[in-house]
């Protein structure tokens, strides 16, 4: 499903895992385009942001990018870092999250560097 809105951008933040979340207020829609919206809920979508028009070549470069199995692909390092903070959470620490993952990264650096040959 493809969707076009127009609107203004009227927040942003961070997330603790160092994610932005965003608020776009959209001008007037009719009902199907809201349908349409709702449908998109707590899916991974592709946007394009711009504050011209979507040229017919950009629209193709963003339907080019891949969506794998309806969600963000993360690499090994964004997972690991991910389990850590989970772990971080969990775990009753006066440390704050920079001081655990730098902690255990040196951890796990050093037990990899004990198996290394001279």
């Amino acid at each position: 499903m493809k969707l076009v809105l127009s609107g203004t951008v009227e927040n942003i933040s961070t997330r603790n895992d160092g994610t932005l979340k965003f608020t776009i207020g959209s001008q007037e829609v009719d009902s199907s385009q809201a349908g349409n919206l709702f449908q998109l809920r707590n899916k991974y979508i592709k946007c394009l942001l711009s504050d011209t028009n979507i040229t017919p070549i950009e629209q193709s470069l963003i339907d080019e990018e891949v969506i794998k199995d309806g969600r963000k692909i993360k690499s090994k390092a964004q997972r690991l870092r991910a389990v850590l903070f989970k772990l971080h959470e969990q775990t009753q620490t006066n440390q704050t999250f920079d001081e655990f993952y730098n902690e255990r990264m040196e951890a796990l650096i050093e037990h990899f560097k004990s198996k290394l040959n001279d």
